[in-house]
């Protein structure tokens, strides 16, 4: 197997997917969602009415008084000397709610068709004035009410197993958030670039082609050159989104959703960053060397499907595991199972993330891909050349386990 040869089919591989209609459909359909999302989002924002509600209060002068003074709160404050006619002009529409007090206890009536009225700022207004007025009865002054009312300090710090302690649980929140959403683009990312290569490897061998190809070049050279080019591919893919946002932080770094990211991102420690990337880059490669060997099994596209199938299932093991990581700190179901390839690319991460794993566990994860990628990509090969001139009809199971059987047989290459 030659570097140049190898380079010639990964370019080949490359240029024949990046011209196509389904990769640049792979890569700008999120893209597209993003920007419907945007756009039905600005609408219904341009065109929500901005009405300030009016509410009544009913029969309490003091608190109608109080809360028109309340900045923070903001609303329109009506006095209705009684409940019956709040319910007249709730009904007429010339009330959004209205506010019933009656042994210290308040209800909040809101019309069904109305402005919506913030139950949660209510709540905080009625304390506050719930407080002050018995802070008056108490006949406190205004630095005693002062001191009443001031919140204790908390000041949250963590200690990590690496014998550190980090300030506050925001770094731990970033870090999670960012596995999760890891988690889903690898699973978008191995769900796409799995059928792209079994495809690949397909497409050739049901039209017969492989046999010319393999008079010019080794099985090695075909086999690696296709994963270099689909592995080009997927980088491309991701560089593309990494364009997309700095164009977007360029162009728009006022948008909510974007501070929202930008704030969260933050707060990501960076030594994780890199390792769960690691995790993630490795984890895809090792998908697809067991996708290149089990395509190299099937007859025709109608196998691919078969082939592509229980990979996907696999990758969804540990992404769906992650949402059962919170509070289980020392579970060992699933503290073994985020050393396991194939599945510890997302599993791994979040328990990081969550302080539940350290960097050496993480570290001990990668080896281990390290080594199944090495093990895949060496005895894969030999599958991989045993299969992939031979047609046998029934079913792909039977191929895969009568490969599978001399696997560990050494033999001359």
């Amino acid at each position: 197997m030659t570097a140049k040869q190898l380079m010639l089919v990964a370019r080949q591989t490359y240029k024949t997917r990046i011209k196509s209609v389904g990769f640049w459909s792979l890569v700008l359909a999120p893209m597209l969602i993003l920007l419907v999302i945007a756009g039905i989002s600005f609408i219904i924002t341009a065109t929500q009415s901005h009405k300030t509600p009016v509410v009544g209060v009913v029969n309490d002068p003091a608190l109608a008084t109080y809360l028109k003074k309340d900045d923070a709160f903001d609303i329109k404050v009506k006095n209705v000397t009684d409940e019956k006619r709040a319910k007249r002009e709730l009904t007429k529409g010339k009330l959004d709610a209205y506010l019933a007090t009656a042994n210290q206890k308040y209800e909040l009536v809101n019309s069904a068709d109305g402005q919506s009225v913030s139950e949660t700022k209510m709540k905080a207004s009625l304390n506050t004035y719930t407080m002050l007025a018995k802070a008056s009865a108490m006949k406190l002054s205004p630095t005693e009410l002062q001191t009443l009312m001031t919140p204790p300090t908390l000041t949250t710090k963590v200690q990590s197993d690496k014998g550190e302690t980090r300030g506050g649980a925001a770094a731990d929140t970033a870090n999670y958030a960012l596995a999760s959403a890891l988690g889903i683009l690898i699973f978008v990312f191995l769900t796409s670039y799995v059928s792209m290569i079994a495809q690949e490897i397909a497409n050739e061998k049901s039209s017969r082609i492989m046999e010319i190809l393999l008079s010019a070049t080794s099985p090695a050279v075909q086999f690696f050159g296709k994963l270099t080019g689909i592995a080009l591919l997927a980088i491309t893919h991701a560089a593309l989104y990494v364009v997309a946002g700095l164009v977007v932080n360029v162009f728009a770094p006022h948008y909510k959703y974007l501070k929202m990211v930008k704030s969260l991102l933050a707060g990501v420690d960076m030594g994780f960053a890199i390792m769960s990337l690691l995790l993630a880059l490795v984890a895809i490669f090792m998908y697809m060397v067991l996708t290149a060997i089990l395509a190299a099994m099937v007859n025709d596209q109608s196998q691919v499907q078969q082939a592509v199938a229980p990979m996907t299932y696999v990758a969804m093991i540990g992404y769906v595991l992650t949402f059962t990581l919170s509070g289980q700190p020392h579970n060992t179901f699933l503290n073994v199972l985020s050393f396991v390839p194939f599945i510890s690319q997302t599993l791994m991460p979040a328990r990081l993330g969550l302080q539940y794993a350290t960097m050496g566990d993480a570290a001990i994860a990668l080896v281990l891909e390290l080594i199944v990628l090495i093990f895949l990509s060496r005895f894969g090969l030999r599958v991989y050349k045993r299969n992939v001139l031979t047609y046998s009809d029934g079913n792909i199971t039977k191929a895969a386990l009568s490969s599978l059987k001399g696997l560990f047989v050494k033999t001359k290459d």
